[in-house]
């Protein structure tokens, strides 16, 4: 916080690794400080700039799948309890929710559009701690149609993936989350014209810094903006209300 408001002041472009705040009120402030001093605010939610992901984005938009019946996502991997800042509350506001979740919604958010609602659980499965090793959750879409996650820092061997079910057919999309430099495929089965694999490499991070520069050298347009970090945060901080009863 402290850090995006004294740039913000100083007149420097931000890009803010996410989950952006710890709470949405300074995630909000953030934004507003940032739009006062016409300073470009982005978050590092690398997913979003994978050539894939961007294709598969496309291909929703262009109706390839016909209406969206629901977006499934996993990122889950094992990760044990130790004395980095995630592991306490104070200072991460949360566990694999705001670390792995919050990529999770963003990319839900990316392909199916707003959210206008989610419920879901959060627990210790595996490992106990002061903050949560496990939370799974459903959403609904403004346009329609569901998503629904699962995160976790407590699986030793995960199969990660994204699914995208449509009326006319499946996308999905395999090695990608949790990954670095390595080959994602995507996989198109769509009614009556069979099955396609695509396969492609990239270093989501060179991309977005990429993508970044040319933004604020440019003064292009930013494929995340802080509204995208802000609306994420409120709905972290939607679920974990929820889910504490």
């Amino acid at each position: 916080y402290w850090q995006v408001t004294e740039a913000a002041k100083a007149g420097k472009h931000i890009l803010c690794e996410k989950p952006f705040s710890i709470t949405a009120k300074d995630a909000e402030e953030m934004v507003d400080i940032c739009e006062r001093n016409n300073v470009k605010l982005t978050i590092n939610y690398v997913l979003r700039y994978h050539p894939i992901i961007k294709k598969t984005k496309e291909l929703i938009e262009s109706n390839l799948l016909g209406k969206i019946i629901s977006i499934s996502t996993n990122f889950n991997i094992d990760y044990k309890p130790n004395d980095n800042f995630r592991f306490i509350r104070s200072q991460s506001g949360g566990g694999v929710l705001r670390d792995l979740g919050t990529h999770t919604i963003d990319i839900l958010r990316y392909l199916g559009g707003e959210i206008i609602d989610i419920n879901g659980v959060m627990d210790n499965v595996i490992y106990p701690g002061e903050v949560e090793d496990f939370a799974n959750a459903i959403v609904r879409f403004k346009k329609g149609g569901f998503g629904n996650f699962n995160v976790s820092y407590n699986v030793k061997n995960p199969h990660n993936r994204i699914e995208i079910l449509g009326y006319n057919g499946v996308i999905l999309i395999e090695n990608l989350i949790g990954k670095k430099n390595t080959t994602a495929k995507m996989t198109i089965n769509l009614k009556d014209e069979g099955m396609r694999a695509f396969r492609r490499r990239a270093n989501m991070q060179l991309y977005l810094l990429r993508s970044v520069q040319r933004a604020f050298a440019k003064d292009k347009p930013l494929l995340v903006t802080g509204i995208d970090g802000l609306a994420n945060m409120r709905l972290m901080e939607e679920l974990e209300n929820k889910s504490r009863g």
